[in-house]
């Protein structure tokens, strides 16, 4: 796909549970603001030292942190267009592989820094048609105006009743798996893996009819530790309305790995995964 093409792949991203943080948790702008501050994070850390952390805070935050940090990654190597919503994100770039890449990216720094996140991949039109930002002392008036097919299929593949830390992909990207869209548009990228794996049959039967999901469960041994241990602490930290996401994300997780030639997760529940293969 060219620069000129009204067609985008679009990976919309939204945090699992926001609405349950903010409900039982008040906003601490100060802190919040603090956060977007990196060099004077050290220093707001020591003042909360032996006081009890707010969740809300530590949630928005670190998702917004790695958010910026995988779009940092992503423009180095090609165009995109992200457009950011409280917990939530649309990302739009040229090329499948290029997405499938930040998608990737992205869920792995979530996971890694304890941030559930579901993604949905779309394929289709899509148009950026004005930014707006008015702000005055007390008030303000902000517009994003954004549209297309693209966007309208990554939301749904987001919200389409399957559940857990995943990377949905939505039927229409399917028409770009084996042609050369899929190719990467940057020599950066050439090298890294893309696999989708196919959805459960128990999961079939979902609103956007999504059958793939994108295995981004592909990093060095500690990485995969570290990455594991934060599931399992969601998992143990979570209410038990919301267990049902990280039973499915260690499900999934296990069938990424078994697709990598990894031997099968048969304790979801324990925090050491079976010995990787040499």
């Amino acid at each position: 796909m060219s620069d000129s093409d009204s067609n985008r792949v679009v990976i919309f991203a939204d945090m699992l549970g926001f609405a349950a943080l903010t409900e039982a948790n008040p906003i601490d702008v100060r802190m919040l603001q603090s956060h977007n501050r990196p060099l004077s994070r050290d220093a707001d850390w020591l003042s909360v030292i032996g006081k009890d952390k707010n969740p809300l805070t530590e949630a928005f935050s670190r998702f917004h942190q790695n958010l910026k940090w995988a779009i940092t990654m992503a423009e180095m190597r090609h165009a995109v267009t992200a457009i950011t919503f409280s917990d939530s994100v649309f990302v739009a770039t040229n090329n499948l592989y290029d997405a499938a890449i930040f998608a990737a990216d992205l869920a792995f720094a979530m996971l890694s820094g304890g941030v559930p996140v579901r993604m949905g991949v779309g394929f289709g039109s899509f148009a950026a048609l004005r930014f707006r930002s008015d702000v005055s002392a007390d008030g303000g008036d902000h517009a994003a105006q954004f549209l297309g097919t693209s966007v309208v299929r990554a939301y749904r593949a987001e919200r389409c009743g399957i559940k857990g830390v995943r990377v949905l992909v939505h039927p229409s990207v399917e028409t770009l798996l084996s042609s050369q869209a899929g190719a990467s548009s940057s020599k950066a990228t050439e090298t890294r893996r893309v696999s989708l794996l196919e959805v459960p049959d128990a999961e079939r039967k979902n609103a956007a009819q999504v059958r793939y999901e994108l295995n981004y469960w592909n990093m060095a041994t500690t990485k995969e530790r570290d990455a594991w241990h934060k599931l399992q602490d969601m998992w143990d930290a979570a209410p038990d309305h919301a267990k049902v996401h990280y039973e499915a994300s260690a499900q999934a997780i296990n069938r990424m790995r078994m697709a990598n030639g990894e031997p099968a997760v048969t304790a979801p529940r324990r925090r050491t995964l079976p010995r990787r293969r040499t």
